[in-house]
């Protein structure tokens, strides 16, 4: 079940979206609750304006993305020679006997800031963290489509370490722990999503580590200037992102993870 919700229940999918315009629609054709179901509509549709719009969705952002910035200088970095990239999803193609794996654009960005610290800090060691996400098990894992990207961008093949075990965030901590006890290392840079960012370094505090962030820009440089209002699917991501963290937030909290 909660994998689930994982996957469809989210604004910005279609099936989320049905199943939000279901009942009202329903009600419509109900004459003693029709009133009702026009509210439930109405509601729905000022939701989704709402939220994806830059005003919006940037205000839900806020509450999520104070505190954080990424690394200027080396010596901020307090000599880590490790950079932890966390994934955040992919998109896997496949056909004629082949399969194409490619980066999403939260995980674009997140490569991005990787590539900037990797010149930043002096070539340090990079491990990109993603597994099979998907629910097909023939998929390739995160961690293929972050090297590919981390390669593209200039980082060498040869200072990229995989880690393709994981399932989630917590399982990403929990793998990371070991591959850094491996190397005999404890202090590393976190790039991650500026909503991301703060239950991460939550869930490593757990576990004994304290990594220095460094999050990934939340929305892509464009030379074009962008309406505050005027709805967009970049918006209504980001918008859908806040609110799965939110609720990730709670989970974590639940289980006592952070």
């Amino acid at each position: 079940m909660l994998d689930f919700l994982k996957e469809h229940l989210h604004p910005s999918q279609m099936a989320c979206l049905l199943m939000l315009l279901t009942p009202g629609t329903v009600l419509l054709f109900v004459p003693p609750l029709a009133r009702w179901g026009r509210r439930w509509l109405a509601t729905v549709v000022i939701f989704y304006a709402v939220s994806s719009s830059q005003a919006g969705a940037g205000l839900l952002a806020g509450t999520l993305t104070s505190g954080y910035r990424p690394l200027t200088s080396i010596a901020e970095a307090g000599g880590a020679r490790v950079v932890v990239l966390l994934g955040a999803g992919s998109v896997n193609l496949r056909g004629a006997g082949r399969q194409l794996s490619s980066v999403n654009m939260p995980a674009g960005l997140r490569v991005l800031e990787t590539a900037r610290l990797f010149a930043l800090l002096n070539r340090p060691l990079v491990i990109a963290s993603g597994g099979i996400t998907e629910p097909d098990a023939a998929a390739a894992p995160e961690s293929a489509a972050l090297r590919r990207a981390l390669v593209d961008v200039g980082v060498p093949a040869d200072r990229i370490v995989l880690e393709s075990e994981s399932k989630n965030t917590r399982d990403e901590v929990i793998i990371i722990k070991r591959m850094l006890a491996e190397r005999g290392e404890t202090a590393f840079v976190l790039v991650t999503s500026p909503l991301h960012m703060r239950r991460s370094m939550r869930a490593f505090a757990h576990e004994g580590l304290y990594p220095i962030p460094s999050p990934a820009p939340l929305v892509p440089e464009t030379s074009e200037p962008r309406s505050r209002w005027l709805p967009s699917d970049l918006w209504l991501q980001i918008a859908d992102a806040s609110i799965y963290e939110w609720l990730a937030r709670a989970y974590y909290r639940w289980h006592g993870w952070v």
